[in-house]
């Protein structure tokens, strides 16, 4: 598994692509997050409320900076800076329901100086071999620094990152 040193860089060129369910894993130049749907992500018909599918996101985006090495919080301890929301677009196609099992994959689809692109999809995993996608996401992160102005990636992680961008 990567993991950083001291300076957020990554300290080897390892990152999950075996199936690590906590973190989630890359295949196919996508990074893929299983979950399930529970309780508290449904409203009183079990169908997950529309807000919540960016709450999986969210997890989903976390777990694939973590699997590139990256950690949010010594990112912040290091070098003064954090990803940040800058744009979402949310394109709603099917809804998930109570004790579905969904996955979110994530396509770095751009990497500027102090910007990641992404796509992400949410599927309902209906069997081993099939997927149902459910919402499209298309997101813009920014990186910022403490006085949330924004602030160039360091050269490392956007490296390690550019090696993921969708062909």
């Amino acid at each position: 598994m990567a993991s950083t040193d001291g300076r957020n860089r990554v300290a080897n060129d390892e990152h999950a692509t075996q199936r690590d369910g906590a973190r989630g894993w890359f295949e196919a130049g996508e990074h893929f997050l299983p979950m399930r749907v529970y309780y508290e992500d449904t409203d009183a018909a079990g169908i997950v409320y529309y807000a919540n599918y960016l709450r999986f996101a969210e997890r989903a985006r976390t777990e694939m900076i973590r699997c590139l090495g990256v950690e949010h919080r010594q990112l912040m301890a290091d070098a003064g800076m954090a990803f940040a929301v800058r744009s979402c677009a949310a394109e709603y196609l099917q809804p998930a329901r109570l004790d579905d099992k969904i996955a979110v994959r994530t396509r770095i689809n751009a990497v500027g100086g102090a910007s990641l692109k992404l796509t992400q999809r949410v599927m309902r995993l209906d069997d081993a071999q099939s997927e149902t996608e459910l919402v499209e996401l298309k997101v813009r992160l920014a990186c910022i620094d403490n006085n949330q102005q924004p602030a160039r990636m360091p050269a490392d992680i956007r490296r390690t990152v550019a090696t993921f961008i969708a062909s």
